[in-house]
């Protein structure tokens, strides 16, 4: 039976209110909380419990790398760009229903890439990184250290760095125990306990230095106190409302070029958009009002709704905009 990869896709983001890299990597922390405050019983460690953890840690995995697949993807260039590489995408067709979905936004093609490529043990994340960021994944992540201001980031870099072969080996482990735990009954197999501690611990390590990599790689330099964030996010948002501000102009320019469009209606539409984007940014950033990332979230939220409006026009002015600029 075909595979509906719709359904599948769907169904998968109704089931999670968020899927960022963030929210897949502090879901170890959560793991790590409840075995910390479950494993023991009467005395004795729980090896029911101790199977758990390698099949959540795998399905944190899954989560993490299947939303970085698909951040890198919707990035752009030159990510975007290699996914031509692999070589299970040209064995989806690309129907009318898939490209409609894409095309609605009921998924990206990010989500679309991430969702079929496999991400079975270690050798299939290697694999899909290493294609989409053009270098071999394992080798960078070996040589990569983090500048930062933050202690705790430096320590994950020095800590992975010395103990990379180390970790590796327990990564490949984990997925092994994780088959075993969810395929096989295994009643003569012995539960390690400090073997099953000391792959989580790795695991971790490997999750927050790959989020540090991924991040630097997409985001080279980037701002790290609040103050930064808050400064660039500006700076961010002046470039795109300049674009818009320009385009509004080319659209309105009537001496070479007649749109057809009545310029006072025109602006009244502009002016009831302001006021959608404003209150749009207000509602984005009230889950933290009063804090230090309201800013953050209020002009990320004007970047964002701005750079949509400005394709919108695009496409319903194409043809015009087309004419102007071969003139």
């Amino acid at each position: 039976m075909k595979r509906n990869l719709i359904n599948e896709i769907t169904s998968i983001k109704s089931r999670s209110e968020f899927n960022t890299r963030y929210d897949f990597k502090t879901k170890l922390n959560d793991i790590e909380y409840a075995f910390k405050e479950n494993l023991h019983y009467n005395g004795k460690y729980n090896q029911e419990l101790l199977k758990y953890i390698p099949i959540a840690t795998v399905a944190c995995f899954e989560g993490f790398f299947r939303s970085t697949y698909k951040e890198l993807i919707d990035f752009g260039k030159p990510f975007s760009d290699n996914i031509v590489k692999f070589n299970q995408a040209k064995n989806v067709k690309f129907d009318f229903d898939i490209v409609n979905a894409i095309q609605t936004k009921t998924f990206s093609i990010g989500e679309f890439i991430s969702h079929i490529l496999p991400c079975n043990n270690y050798k299939d994340i290697n694999s899909n990184l290493s294609t989409l960021i053009g270098k071999d994944f394992t080798s960078e992540i070996k040589l990569f250290e983090k500048e930062s201001i933050f202690e705790k980031v430096k320590e994950t870099s020095k800590n992975f760095k010395e103990n990379s072969n180390q970790i590796f080996a327990d990564i490949n482990r984990t997925f092994e125990l994780r088959h075993i735990f969810c395929h096989e009954f295994a009643t003569n197999f012995d539960v390690n306990r400090e073997e099953i501690l000391r792959c989580f611990s790795s695991a971790k390590t490997f999750i927050n230095q790959t989020n540090n990599f991924i991040w630097e790689t997409i985001y080279p330099n980037a701002p790290e106190t609040q103050t930064e964030m808050n400064i660039q996010s500006n700076i961010e948002f002046e470039k795109v409302d300049k674009e818009f501000l320009e385009l509004i102009d080319l659209i309105k320019e009537r001496k070479s070029n007649n749109f057809g469009i009545d310029p006072e209606l025109f602006d009244k539409k502009l002016n009831l958009w302001k006021d959608y984007r404003k209150n749009k940014a207000e509602l984005d950033a009230s889950q933290v009002e009063g804090g230090t990332m309201y800013p953050t979230i209020y002009i990320n939220s004007l970047k964002i709704t701005t750079k949509e409006k400005i394709e919108s026009l695009k496409k319903e002015f194409e043809l015009e905009l087309r004419k102007k600029a071969s003139r």
